[in-house]
């Protein structure tokens, strides 16, 4: 019997000092900062301001390749009403030839007489995606890139052909007042210069620069 209340006091001595040693833990105080700190390098971005002006102009050149035809030189103006900042109205005139070398070559003959190509557009853009190009490592620049639409007219050896127009583009600002872009447009008409009627798929690839004013 004595055993039995010995042992039984032993016990709860084991217990009360296991509760004791819990408590004692649970009030340890802890470190709130890691033991092994990340290396931790600040960087001070420099982006490119947006002017607040409203239009831009510039001249643009790239390639023109005539559906069904040659792939000629092409170079223009465009003139630019932002607005707002993903919103704006343009007028573009742009100059091309009519290459034509490919069918000479096989028939012997000119398809046209006159071989300068004029075009005339006006439309509007959407900045589709607004964002930062990144030049160096502290160095970023505002771009955007953006889809655009429009209505115009072709003029084809004399001859007027209504035009609809529509393609992307890509426009970085390169300082608040000057921007580069590049953009992709195909120019749809219907004409009949083959001797039937046919819809013409005309695409453009350009580059060019603008300034705000």
């Amino acid at each position: 019997m004595k055993k039995r209340i010995l042992f039984a006091i032993g016990a709860i001595g084991l217990l009360l000092g296991g509760v004791s040693s819990l408590a004692q833990a649970e009030n340890f105080p802890q470190s709130e900062e890691p033991i092994i700190k990340p290396p931790v390098e600040e960087q001070t971005l420099k982006e490119a301001k947006i002017d607040t002006e409203s239009l831009e102009i510039g001249p643009f050149y790239g390639l023109y390749a005539l559906d069904g035809f040659g792939t000629s030189a092409v170079y223009g103006v465009r003139l630019a009403y932002h607005l707002t900042e993903d919103v704006f109205f343009e007028g573009t005139y742009g100059i091309t030839r009519f290459n034509q070398d490919t069918f000479r070559n096989l028939t012997g003959r000119s398809l046209v007489n006159d071989e300068k190509i004029t075009y005339w557009n006006a439309g509007a853009g959407y900045n589709l995606l607004p964002g930062q190009t990144f030049l160096t490592r502290k160095k970023t620049l505002n771009s955007t890139i953006y889809l655009l639409g429009g209505l115009g007219q072709t003029q084809i050896d004399g001859q007027a052909h209504f035009t609809f127009d529509a393609g992307t583009g890509y426009k970085i600002y390169i300082v608040d007042w000057f921007e580069f872009r590049m953009e992709m447009r195909a120019h749809i008409l219907q004409t009949d210069i083959t001797g039937e009627n046919k819809v013409m798929k005309n695409i453009e690839g350009t580059a060019a620069f603008a300034v705000f004013f």
